[in-house]
């Protein structure tokens, strides 16, 4: 499922790949880190879209110990909730620079029937 804000759009979907990790030269000689994701988001009435997530600072690192978690990490299948602001992508996939990320729900649900509540903004009791 994804929601649109102004300039903020929001996914929630399965990861399809693992967390992925890079490092490039920064202006200061340092190193800038990364951490890519891909969220496979399933319409109802349309494909699955791809989307790919970019997380740096401060999410990236929470991104990074969710992963390295000792106990159920960060990795692919797992469900995710996540915005951030559009950013160039490659082919036709959408891509966002990550500021909220979340693996769980509010209600403590593995997976949100996004459908059903989107139908009549009730969820079952």
């Amino acid at each position: 499922m994804a929601f649109m804000a102004g300039d903020f759009v929001y996914v929630a979907g399965n990861l399809a790949t693992d967390p992925r990790m890079g490092q490039f030269p920064a202006k200061d000689g340092m190193y800038d880190e990364v951490v890519w994701l891909t969220v496979a988001v399933n319409h109802t009435d349309a494909a699955t879209e791809y989307v790919e997530l970019e997380a740096r600072g401060k999410t990236k690192e929470y991104v990074k110990n969710l992963a390295a978690a000792s106990v159920d990490p960060l990795s692919k299948g797992t469900f995710i909730v996540a915005g951030g602001s559009p950013a160039k992508a490659k082919g036709n996939k959408r891509k966002l620079k990550l500021v909220v990320f979340s693996s769980e729900t509010s209600l403590g649900y593995d997976v949100l029937n996004w459908d059903r509540l989107r139908g009549n903004g009730q969820a079952d009791e």
